[in-house]
C-alpha cells in the first residue's frame, strides 16, 4: 500500500465526505489515510490562496477549441495513443503532477512536486510505460480529487466497486446535484489546464469516459473524440494483471474476495455494451475508431487518418516529433500473455458481442494452455 496515496492531492471536504461515507478505517490504512490527512492540511492555505488568486481567471477563461477526447477500456492501446498525439505541440494535457494535485499546480508550492518525484515508480508497474510528473495523463484522478464521483473510487473503496463502477462510469443512479457538481469540476479542471498553457487547445484521455461522450457533450458542445479499441482477448489479459497491480497499491478496503477476473468481464461488458448503445447518439463526424493493431503496425498512417478526420492542421512538425518518439521507443517490451481454455469460454460466452462487433479472435501471440 502506497503511503502517499492518490487522495492526498484532493481538497478537505471530499476527502472527509468519502473517509465518513466508507468508513474504510481498517489497520493498514490509517498510516497513508492519516499522511494523506497531513499533507492535505500542509497545502489548505496554498490552494485556498491560488483560488483567490486565480479563480477569475480561470472563471473567465474561454476554452476556444473543445478538447478532444481519447476514449476506449483499460488496457486497449489509450495511453499509447495518447502519448503520440501529444507530441504535437498544438495539443496541451493533463500532466501527472497537475492530476495528482489538480488544486495547486498553478500557485508556488514547491516542496510538493519533489516529494511526490520520490515515490513515483519509474513506470506504471502493468506495463513498461515510463512515468514523470510531465507524463501525459488521464483527468479521472484529478476530477476525484475536486469531488466525491470518480471512477478511482473502485480501487480506494473495493467494498463498493461494483456501485462506484455504474456511478462513475455509467452514470448511472445520480441526482441531478451530483451529475452538475462533476460537472462543474469538470469545467473549471479544463478552464485551469488551458489558462496554464496559454488557450493550447486540450488532447484528454480518460477510458472512464468511454461512456460518457454523450453527456460531455453537453458541456463542451463541441467536444470531438478518437476511440481506440483492441483486441479483447489481449484487453483480459492486461486488466486482470491491471487489478492485480492496482489494488494493493490503492485499496483502503479488503479486496481479495472481490475476483480480478469476474470484475474484468463484467466491467469490459457494461462498459462496451453501454458505449455501443450510445453510439448512435454521437454526430459521425465528432467520433473517430481506430485499432490498436493498425496504430501498432502502421502508426504514421493511422494517426494521419486522426488529422483528416478532425481536420487537424500542423501535421508536419507534429509528425517529426510523433517519429522520433516512435524511435525513442522502438524497444519497448510487451507484456506475454497466457489464456487457459476456461478464461477463453468466459470471454467469449460475456464478450462475444464485442468479438462480433470488431471482428477478433484469439490472437498468435496469446498462449492458451492446453
Amino acid at each position: 500500500m502506497r503511503l502517499l496515496h492518490p487522495l492526498a492531492g484532493s481538497n478537505l471536504t471530499s476527502y472527509l465526505e468519502l473517509l465518513r461515507e466508507h468508513r474504510a478505517f481498517e489497520g493498514p490504512a490509517l498510516l497513508p489515510q492519516a499522511i494523506g490527512l497531513l499533507a492535505i492540511l500542509a497545502r489548505f492555505s496554498f490552494y485556498q490562496i491560488e483560488h483567490l488568486l486565480y479563480r477569475s481567471r480561470i472563471t473567465d477563461t474561454v476554452l476556444e477549441k473543445d478538447p478532444i477526447f481519447i476514449l476506449g477500456h483499460w488496457r486497449s492501446g489509450t495511453t499509447h495513443l495518447h502519448n503520440l498525439l501529444s507530441r504535437d505541440p498544438q495539443f496541451a494535457w493533463i500532466s501527472f503532477l497537475q492530476t495528482a494535485m489538480p488544486l495547486d499546480f498553478l500557485g508556488k508550492l514547491k516542496i510538493a512536486p519533489p516529494i511526490i518525484e520520490m515515490v513515483l515508480p519509474e513506470t506504471r508497474g502493468m506495463d513498461n510505460v515510463s512515468l514523470t510528473l510531465d507524463s501525459p495523463q488521464e483527468e479521472e484522478m484529478a476530477l476525484g480529487n475536486m469531488n466525491p464521483l470518480c471512477y478511482y473510487n473502485c480501487y480506494y473503496f473495493p467494498e463498493k466497486l461494483r456501485e462506484h463502477y455504474r456511478r462513475s462510469v455509467l452514470l448511472d443512479g445520480l441526482e441531478e446535484v451530483e451529475l452538475e457538481r462533476f460537472a462543474s469540476a469538470y469545467r473549471y479542471l479544463l478552464r485551469k489546464l488551458t489558462l496554464a498553457n496559454n488557450g493550447k487547445r486540450l488532447l484528454l484521455k480518460n477510458p472512464a469516459s468511454t461512456t460518457r461522450a454523450r453527456w460531455l457533450k453537453t458541456i463542451f458542445p463541441n467536444a470531438r473524440f478518437v476511440h481506440i479499441v483492441r483486441n479483447p482477448y489481449n484487453v483480459f489479459c492486461s486488466t486482470v494483471k491491471h487489478y492485480g497491480q492496482t489494488m494493493p497499491a490503492f485499496a483502503w478496503q479488503p479486496y481479495e474476495n472481490l475476483g480480478f477476473e469476474t470484475i474484468t468481464l463484467e466491467n469490459y461488458r457494461l462498459l462496451m455494451e453501454r458505449y455501443l448503445q450510445e453510439l448512435p447518439a454521437i454526430s459521425a463526424e465528432d467520433l473517430i475508431e481506430v485499432t490498436y493493431e493498425e496504430i501498432e503496425r502502421n502508426p504514421l498512417q493511422e494517426v494521419e487518418k486522426i488529422y483528416d478526420f478532425h481536420g487537424l492542421s500542423g501535421r508536419q512538425e507534429a509528425f517529426q516529433s510523433i517519429e522520433a518518439y516512435l524511435d525513442k521507443h522502438s524497444n519497448y517490451r510487451r507484456n506475454v500473455y497466457h489464456l487457459t481454455p476456461r478464461q477463453v469460454e468466459r470471454i467469449k460466452d460475456q464478450w462475444g458481442f464485442a468479438l462480433d462487433h470488431w471482428n477478433y479472435d484469439i490472437p498468435a501471440e496469446i498462449n492458451v494452455e492446453s
